[in-house]
């Protein structure tokens, strides 16, 4: 198997699991939605669905884009050079680059979700008329450094998964002994003759 048919199926799989993951996730948003709308009448219904419909369609779509086009996807990644083998540096620098690729993916998913309910949260308390400042719940602030920070990694490992697999590869391999001739060692085969 060659580096570009391997990064097609690792994408191609990645691609499924994004798929599968927007759909079992999608009514829990809508939900979510939904229920955070409470009885507030002056959000408007349409622009609640679309915020649903579009934390729900980006991740669905690119899920799409990685199973339906994996080599094109493949073919800039990989070099030209596609007829070797595969070895294990090539491959952690793929699998780095793929995990990226899905943490980035569901960073901006998780991203869309935060924006839409910061909009009807904030449209809830404009209808209470509460005198107080408007502040975040300490779960949601959290919520959003965390996406954040799984969107800075993701970017990372994404855009670094060669140096990274580099890295990895240069820590676990033994270093490397000079080249030293027997003869010039003071118990070689010469230092030996002396004795």
């Amino acid at each position: 198997m060659d580096y570009k048919s391997l990064t097609s199926l690792m994408l191609r799989l990645a691609g499924v699991f994004i798929v599968v993951s927007a759909i079992t996730s999608a009514p829990q948003t809508f939900f979510n939605l939904l229920y955070r709308r409470g009885g507030a009448e002056s959000v408007d219904t349409w622009a609640l669905a679309a915020a649903g419909f579009a934390v729900f369609a980006i991740p669905f779509l690119v899920g799409l884009l990685l199973i339906y086009f994996p080599g094109r996807i493949a073919n800039s990644m990989v070099s030209s050079a596609g007829a070797e083998t595969v070895d294990a540096l090539v491959l952690q620098q793929v699998a780095f680059s793929a995990l990226g690729l899905y943490f980035v993916t569901v960073a901006a998913y998780e991203t869309f979700y935060w924006w839409a309910k910061l909009q009807i949260y904030f449209a809830v308390f404009e209808e209470m008329n509460f005198p107080g400042p408007r502040r975040l719940r300490e779960d949601d602030f959290a919520g959003m450094v965390s996406t954040g920070a799984q969107f800075i990694a993701g970017g990372i490992l994404l855009l670094g998964g060669r140096g990274i697999a580099n890295l990895f590869h240069r820590l676990r391999s033994p270093p490397a002994l000079p080249n030293v001739e027997p003869s010039s060692m003071p118990n070689g085969p010469a230092g030996q003759a002396h004795r």
